[in-house]
């Protein structure tokens, strides 16, 4: 099955032509015929100036070859809207409560520069574990 992470990532709607264009071209120049993931998100929503877009639950695997071409055009698209001074902002949740991972460029000159950060929130599930405590300490049934 493999590891799995959700990822966003908050761009300008500039931003996201330039990153779309980017990877379009990328994966073709790879030979890449999987398809594009800005194809296959699952948060996709959008405003008058900024454009908001994820994945759940995918195989997030930077740089680790070709098999990830898809994920690492995403990658040097990011890198590439910083060189073309376009804001973005990325983060990415793996399964392990401590990995996470958030990157993200301001530009000076961009028209949108307030873009929102991807939230996120980790709590204690206290009724879950209060549940399974009760169920713990049931005597087993004689039979």
């Amino acid at each position: 099955m493999g590891y799995r992470s959700d990822v966003r990532i908050m761009t300008s709607k500039k931003g996201f032509d330039e990153l779309r264009k980017f990877t379009d071209q990328y994966l073709k120049d790879k030979n890449y015929t999987y398809g594009n993931l800005l194809d296959q998100l699952d948060i996709n929503h959008e405003t008058k100036y900024a454009k908001y877009i994820g994945w759940n639950s995918i195989k997030w695997y930077e740089y680790s070859g070709s098999d990830y071409d898809d994920v690492n055009a995403i990658m040097e698209g990011l890198s590439h809207l910083k060189d073309k001074d376009l804001s973005y902002r990325y983060a990415r949740i793996g399964e392990s409560y401590d990995d996470y991972d958030e990157h993200y460029y301001e530009s000076v000159k961009e028209e949108e520069q307030d873009l929102e950060y991807p939230s996120m929130e980790r709590y204690f599930d206290d009724d879950y574990v209060i549940d399974n405590m009760k169920l713990d300490a049931k005597e087993p049934e004689l039979t």
